[in-house]
């Protein structure tokens, strides 16, 4: 459908009159479809190459003597480390208090939808006349 702004026209749809800020071209829109992209088979797939392999050496983290006395600088390398185990544990400790809102809801929902048709079934029967 094309909407254009003309907030002076009506439209009329089907079996009555529609006022609309709009005006709705039914007749002449076309959907603009794209095709999506094909994937590629893994045949037309270059395979993937290794070029270079390092072996990995574990270094010590670089002390940096800092400009505050008795408080040492970490390397990057020890920085991304700590950021890392601290994002692992926000996720352990997210995901056990998801579960433990999710367990409580389950318990609790049966009650608070009996509790709702009580309240509903006593309205009805004091609203009665």
């Amino acid at each position: 459908m094309i909407h254009s702004l003309n907030p002076s026209t009506s439209v009329d749809l089907l079996s009555g009159s529609y006022h609309s800020p709009f005006t709705i071209d039914l007749m002449t829109a076309t959907p603009k479809l794209q095709p999506k992209p094909v994937r590629k088979t893994s045949e037309e797939q270059l395979p993937v190459v290794v070029t270079n392999q390092r072996d990995f050496i574990h270094k010590e983290p670089i002390i940096i003597p800092s400009h505050l006395e008795e408080v040492p600088v970490i390397s990057a390398a020890s920085y991304i480390k700590d950021a890392r185990n601290r994002w692992y544990i926000h996720n352990v400790e997210l995901k056990e208090t998801w579960e433990v809102h999710v367990n409580l809801f389950n318990k609790v929902k049966p009650h608070v939808l009996s509790a709702h048709d009580y309240v509903v079934q006593r309205y009805q029967e004091l609203t009665k006349d």
